[in-house]
């Protein structure tokens, strides 16, 4: 008997997915679309992942690691606010659904290990200085408010999402 989904087919189809992600945002997601822009059968995707919500899931936990990544490289709490404004603005629709919470599996480990990592790598840089959630709070919240287009480039040009967070983290660090 054939396996409905080749060897391999895992890392195709979320390849896929982030495609057609970007194309369609997730409320037009599906799983055909997917498998066809993959080349396997319309099956594979619910094979390899269990239905929708499996592969919502996996492409969250992959957006959760490219950021802890993306913070890994940020120095301090300004360059650290700065990443994520920026990482959300690179993917944005990666990034709204890393957040669709209604969306994801919530118990699943690969899920939970890259957020604790990518949150433990914003927070860290809080240090003593402030309340690590006050420094996600903002940076998150100063990102979603770009997406939405409600912070407009400031004098020069300047992101105004970046802008804030920067004059956060001076406040922090005084």
């Amino acid at each position: 008997m054939c396996s409905p989904a080749p060897a391999g087919a895992r890392p195709a189809l979320l390849a896929a997915a982030r495609a057609e992600l970007a194309e369609v945002g997730v409320d037009r997601l599906s799983l055909r679309a997917v498998a066809r822009r993959a080349g396997v059968s319309h099956a594979a995707p619910g094979y390899v992942f269990g239905g929708m919500t499996g592969l919502l899931t996996a492409l969250a936990a992959e957006g959760f690691d490219l950021l802890a990544t993306r913070l890994e490289e940020a120095g301090d709490i300004a360059s650290s606010g700065e990443a994520y404004v920026r990482f959300a603005a690179s993917v944005p629709e990666l990034f709204t659904l890393m957040f669709r919470t209604a969306l994801l599996d919530a118990e699943d480990p690969a899920l939970r290990e890259a957020q604790q990592r990518a949150f433990g790598r914003l927070t860290a840089r809080a240090g003593t200085a402030a309340s690590p959630q006050l420094l996600w709070a903002l940076a998150h919240g100063a990102a979603t408010l770009r997406a939405d287009g409600q912070l407009a480039p400031v004098a020069g040009g300047e992101d105004g999402a970046v802008l804030i967070v920067r004059e956060l983290a001076r406040l922090l660090e005084t």
